[in-house]
């Protein structure tokens, strides 16, 4: 009896945590982006401006740029009250590949999601 007992609470436990790592495994909150997320651009960007499935908290909120020079300079993080997230690029955005790293919290979770994507410029 002590035996089935047990196969029944460990089924029970690997159940619980198996679904508790399943609710937030690959969920992110970014929709989209400006530049468009894998895209090839002709023209420089001058700011950055990401999209969410709800409003980011901004003050808990990070946007770094990295291209071939490095990382950019940004300035003025803020939101336009469009579920956004958007940034200044202040040195010039010159011909190769960007990465866009971010992390957030968005609306009233207070986890904090992150993740990156790329872009490339071409003169």
């Amino acid at each position: 009896m002590a035996k089935i007992s047990f196969s029944i609470l460990f089924s029970i436990i690997a159940v619980f945590v198996l679904s508790s790592c399943a609710a937030h495994s690959g969920y992110s909150p970014l929709l989209r982006a400006e530049p468009e997320i894998g895209s090839t651009l002709t023209r420089a960007p001058r700011t950055l401006r990401l999209f969410y499935d709800s409003l980011p908290d901004v003050p808990r909120s990070s946007l770094r740029l990295l291209g071939p020079n490095g990382e950019h300079q940004l300035r003025g993080l803020h939101t336009m009250a469009a579920d956004d997230l958007m940034i200044e690029i202040l040195d010039p955005v010159t011909a190769g590949q960007y990465t866009v790293e971010w992390s957030t919290a968005v609306g009233d979770d207070p986890e904090l999601y992150s993740g990156s994507f790329q872009f490339t410029f071409v003169d």
